[in-house]
């Protein structure tokens, strides 16, 4: 399993319209809220690769977690 930090970089107001798309196309992948547009993902390194391509999102590895 891979932990990363997604960061909605789009409007604000569209931050949860944005996550609720996330939530339904990668329902394996496990969504903790850190702030209105900030997120901690933990999902399958595949899973976690994709999201990591979505658009007006970045991604980050999560804080102690060494890349590959």
């Amino acid at each position: 399993m891979t932990t990363l930090t997604l960061t909605f970089n789009g409007p604000a107001s569209q931050a949860r319209q944005a996550l609720g798309g996330l939530l339904q196309r990668y329902r394996s992948a496990y969504f903790v809220e850190r702030s209105s547009n900030e997120y901690a993902v933990t999902a399958d390194e595949v899973t976690a690769a994709e999201l990591a391509t979505q658009p007006l999102w970045s991604a980050l590895p999560a804080q102690g977690q060494a890349q590959r």
